[in-house]
Parts: C-alpha cells; structure tokens; sequence
C-alpha cells in the first residue's frame, strides 16, 4: 500500500511539474490594417522581430501569442513597392496583456509611406468591428 502512495504522489508531482512548465509569459498583439483606398489591392506584409509573421488584406486584422517583452515590428507593401520595411515600431509585450498595432498611410511627395502604430484599445475596437480576423496569415 506504501508503494502505491508512493507512486500516485510521484506521478502527480510530475503532473504538476509539467503544467507549471507549460505555462508561458504571453501577451497578444492584434495586427491591424485598415488602411482605405490606400493600397487596398495589395497584401501588406507584417514582420515581428525580422520574420514575416503575417500577411494581410485591406479591412483585416490576426492575433498572435507573443512572449512577454520588447519586440520589433515592421510591414512592407506588397505590389509594385520597393521592398524596404517601414521604419521599426518596438513595443512592449506584457504577460496576459493585449497590443494592438495598425497600419499608417501617409502621403510624402508622390509615394505613399507606411508605418506600423500602436494604438489603445478604444481606437481599435472601432476598426477591428468593420474587419475580418485572419487566422492563416501567411497563406494565399
């Protein structure tokens, strides 16, 4: 009877071990793009810490699980663009917090730049209510 004690403790420690392994320190970020008559024929390409994360439509947004900490976030056009990612936007990830980040188009001479903002959660809920979640962002 000792011995069965003994093992059903050391099974559930082990239980217990892997549950508080499994546990990350995430947050989420929500990539948006809503970004008008702007580009809204091409994919625009989003990067998180220099890999291609997500790509989106016009009137879209993904929601992506990210560890907790500073991590960098760029998007390029797609179509007939030069390739160059925006200039870098950090942002701080906390634990069981949300980030939302949009897309900004502005107009410099002939060509038209686009940055990565963050935004707070009243500006977002606007925009997210007219868009459409992707969930396979780098599929066609």
């Amino acid at each position: 009877m000792k011995a069965f004690k003994l093992i059903a403790l050391f099974a559930y420690l082990i239980t217990g071990s892997f549950t508080a392994f499994s546990q990350t320190n995430a947050g989420q970020v929500y990539l948006i793009r809503s970004t008008g008559y702007t580009g809204s024929a091409v994919n625009y390409s989003f990067y998180i810490d220099d890999q291609l994360i997500c790509k989106l439509k016009n009137k879209s947004f993904s929601i992506h699980d990210l560890g907790a900490g500073e991590h960098t976030l760029s998007v390029v056009s797609g179509g007939l663009s030069t390739g160059k990612k925006s200039p870098p936007l950090k942002i701080m990830v906390a634990e069981g917090k949300t980030n939302y980040v949009s897309v900004v188009s502005t107009q410099s001479g002939y060509a038209n730049k686009i940055t990565c903002q963050e935004i707070t959660q009243n500006s977002a809920e606007p925009v997210l209510a007219k868009a459409k979640e992707k969930k396979d962002c780098l599929s066609k």
